[in-house]
């Protein structure tokens, strides 16, 4: 058994259970913005309101939280685009709504490199199969450059130890989420792209579970759905809130969270749409140097949010 897979069970073992409700469990990868919906679900209490004792687990990256849901170990993922390669081999992971609808990612660089073109020949941190390695290679393709031939990929996972490696000079750029760019930025280096400038409808950050769950528990999804609605359009339309809930929940000073929450607020919106779910998977195929082998309409189910949205009177 991998470490990380050890180290998600004794998040779920030794977590403690509130007093009442049903117990239901939500892994991310990091602390980062483009999760924030779920934590200021969390601290409003929208989880309680449906019955559901939620326990958020940080995981050590997203392709184990695919794995902890697919073994049954959790009940929810908040991603998109890590499932993809294993929803296209046959896994039957459905996705229901929507946190962020841009990426949160940005190409945080040493001062010497100008421009985009100025990484060919740069080592490069990322996360082997998740975002930061899709959409590192999607940035590259779209300035012309050769993804696979014209930079060097270290593997390094989390942000922390990339700004660590940066300083270190193991690496010389890193895709970074709000705090860890912020925090890149204090240590002297400079945000050369921010990617939801130039992937304007781009499916991020959402909701997904396993078919199996949706068939057999409906309305304990759909009360989670419903949740994470109320998280999103909270978190847009209440952005005191969420500045306190990520300085609150992620230990973030104050002028740390207003930069993290301007990065997305514009990209809060619990439903996707099928062309930014399609643009995600563009990213993983990129990534994979393979090409999309489902149409994503397959395995996206949003009767529920739908459902949600037109009871709570959002467009």
């Amino acid at each position: 058994m991998a470490l990380s897979t050890i180290a998600l069970l004794a998040a779920i073992l030794f977590s403690p259970l509130a007093a009442s409700g049903e117990v239901v469990r939500g892994a991310y990868p990091s602390a980062n913005v483009q999760f924030l919906p779920a934590f200021v679900a969390l601290e409003k209490g929208f989880y309680k309101r449906e019955g559901l004792d939620a326990e958020l687990i940080s995981v050590r990256n997203a392709v184990t939280a695919v794995q902890a849901l697919l073994g049954n170990q959790i009940h929810f993922i908040f991603s998109v685009g890590p499932q993809m390669p294993s929803i296209w081999e046959g896994s039957d992971i459905i996705l229901l709504a929507q946190q962020i609808g841009r990426p949160t990612f940005s190409m945080m660089v040493t001062q010497d490199i100008k421009t985009v073109a100025d990484l060919k020949g740069k080592k490069i941190g990322v996360s082997f199969g998740g975002s930061t390695f899709a959409g590192t290679k999607a940035l590259l393709e779209l300035y012309k450059m050769n993804p696979d031939k014209d930079v060097q990929y270290v593997s390094i996972p989390g942000s922390q130890p990339k700004i660590a490696a940066m300083q270190q000079g193991i690496i010389q750029a890193a895709l970074l989420a709000p705090p860890a760019d912020y925090v890149a930025l204090k240590a002297g280096f400079k945000r050369l792209v921010n990617l939801a400038d130039i992937f304007k409808e781009t499916s991020f950050s959402g909701l997904a579970a396993t078919g199996k769950t949706i068939k057999e528990n409906p309305q304990f999804v759909k009360r989670m759905v419903r949740a994470m609605v109320r998280g999103v359009i909270h978190t847009r339309d209440y952005p005191e809130d969420a500045i306190l809930t990520m300085m609150k929940h992620w230990r973030m000073e104050r002028e740390v969270s207003v930069d993290a929450y301007n990065l997305v607020k514009e990209a809060l919106q619990p439903v996707p749409t099928e062309k930014g779910v399609e643009l995600m998977a563009q990213w993983q195929a990129v990534a994979l140097n393979t090409k999309p082998k489902r149409p994503v309409r397959e395995y996206m189910d949003l009767r529920f949010v739908n459902e949600v949205m037109a009871e709570l009177n959002q467009k």
